[in-house]
């Protein structure tokens, strides 16, 4: 009798949750996991990001639509950072926010990123409403937020490893990171490159 592989635990090696947000879907041994596919595995994948329990969601059909609507706000942002990666962001990019905007106007105490200056591009308005209908979403819709307006997008990176989709916020001195773990993606690249090498002096 066949038995299901475990899932493997998620990956939070991008130095930012809202970079790990976006490798809540990846492919570590070829086959696409998604930890995000349904309303327990966004639960479990809240609580390990964030350390709470999930709030706002009471039932489980309530769970897999703030599951769909997590995995639509998860692609918005990885064509974001698609097309932004690597430079520096400019006030007029606020524009184009408006799906994290809506999100973050359905918490109690919200937040609004608009254009700033030539020395702060985004900044941070708070405001504040009476309900909160998807407070579950919040911790997400806030990381981005924190990511957008305070990390340095020039140093935002995609995993050089083969086959590779994971993202990551450079944070190391010299700005030369290239994998997402040495000891995977770059363990990889080493025994890859050791072998060329060997087949060359053959």
């Amino acid at each position: 009798m066949q038995t299901t592989a475990p899932q493997p635990e998620p990956f939070f090696v991008a130095d930012h949750r809202a970079l790990d947000f976006l490798n809540s879907v990846a492919s570590p041994h070829g086959e696409t996991i998604d930890w995000l596919a349904d309303g327990p595995g966004l639960r479990d994948w809240l609580i390990r990001a964030f350390g709470e329990p999930l709030s706002g969601a009471d039932n489980s059909n309530e769970l897999t639509v703030l599951a769909a609507r997590a995995r639509k706000l998860r692609e918005w942002f990885r064509g974001f950072v698609a097309r932004h990666a690597g430079t520096k962001l400019s006030p007029a990019v606020a524009r184009a926010l408006k799906p994290l905007n809506e999100l973050l106007a359905e918490d109690r105490c919200y937040q609004q990123i608009i254009g700033g200056d030539e020395d702060e591009a985004l900044i941070m308005r708070s405001l504040h409403r009476a309900d909160a209908p998807n407070a579950a979403l919040q911790p997400l819709a806030h990381a981005i937020a924190d990511f957008l307006c305070h990390a340095d997008f020039a140093q935002v990176r995609r995993c050089e490893g083969e086959n590779c989709t994971l993202w990551f916020l450079d944070v190391s001195k010299s700005h030369r990171r290239r994998w997402c773990s040495m000891a995977v993606c770059g363990n990889r690249a080493k025994v890859g490159h050791y072998r060329a090498r060997r087949r060359g002096t053959a």
